[in-house]
């Protein structure tokens, strides 16, 4: 009866183990703030790329590409479980069409960028640390 009962428990500590480590405040933390770096376009050379994002208590998530091209996200979500993130944006000037795909790793983001029909890889890192000015 005790090995049973043991294994019971065990069970349902795994069950509930995910629900207590996606913490929306965790998720918050981890996710709000700058992102810089750069994507490397398959046989180009690399540019630079910086987003900012925002995940609100409510669970929502938002933000902006500011480089290459300054616009808001038209779609983003994020997987606490997975750690994957999808970002969608529309270039108003050009119509261009920007789509991120990537996984959350610490403090970097890594995974796939497509500008229209052109793809390649991202690596954004987070902004830890920003001086004071003046």
């Amino acid at each position: 009866m005790k090995p049973t009962l043991l294994i019971f428990m065990f069970s349902a500590l795994m069950l509930w183990a995910p629900c207590l480590a996606a913490n929306p405040n965790t998720i918050q933390d981890q996710l709000n703030g700058t992102w810089s770096g750069g994507w490397i376009p398959e046989g180009g050379g690399r540019d630079a790329m910086t987003i900012e994002l925002r995940y609100d208590a409510s669970g929502k998530l938002g933000g902006r590409f500011v480089t290459p091209t300054s616009m808001n996200f038209t779609k983003a979500t994020f997987n606490a479980r997975t750690r994957s993130l999808l970002l969608e944006a529309a270039d108003p000037a050009s119509g261009k069409q920007y789509k991120l795909n990537a996984k959350l790793e610490g403090t970097e983001i890594k995974g796939t960028v497509a500008v229209d029909n052109q793809g390649g890889k991202v690596d954004l890192i987070k902004w830890t640390y920003v001086p004071r000015i003046g």
